[in-house]
């Protein structure tokens, strides 16, 4: 008998430990159509104004990183510089219209997902995007800031990956 309720403590606490990461709730823009729609409009006219293809700000994340834990905490951070340094403008909103609504939706995307996040911003994958992001800059403001707009969608895509509840 006490076999037994050893091996149920043990399969309990096993299986408590794996579902952890199930309880980070999973933000409803990350599954919304009207979101998805209204990146890609945006990101696509940044894409065609960016005559620079050799560069990306964004780290390559493989599927297998994607699927890491930690992995939605390192998106997460990366769009909050995100909202704080390209997205926060309104001097955007002529040039992308659909800006406001991705804003407020990566928004909440970032609400929900911070709060689960044990680390801070200093992560070296968060350390390099804004490394790159900050030497880009100088060249041309605008130019570093169409390139990450142009990259909205994957650093979405992302998250849409990396923050999903994993079995």
């Amino acid at each position: 008998m006490k076999l037994l309720t050893l091996l149920v403590v043990i399969c309990w606490c096993f299986l408590r430990g794996q579902a952890m990461h199930l309880t980070r709730p999973r933000p409803k823009p990350l599954d919304s159509p009207v979101t998805w729609n209204d990146l890609y409009m945006m990101t696509e006219h940044a894409q065609h104004e960016d005559k620079d293809h050799e560069t990306r700000l964004l780290p390559v994340f493989s599927e297998v990183m994607l699927n890491e834990e930690d992995t939605c905490c390192i998106n997460t951070m990366i769009l909050d510089y995100y909202l704080k340094h390209v997205l926060h403008a309104d001097e955007h909103i002529e040039k992308y219209p659909q800006i406001r609504f991705v804003r407020s939706d990566l928004h909440r995307v970032a609400q929900v997902l911070k709060p689960h996040c044990s680390y801070s911003a200093e992560h070296p994958q968060v350390t390099e995007y804004k490394e790159r992001y900050s030497a880009f800059e100088p060249t041309s403001r605008t130019l570093a800031r169409n390139k990450a707009v142009g990259e909205t969608i994957i650093l979405f895509h992302y998250l849409y990956v990396s923050c999903s509840a994993r079995m």
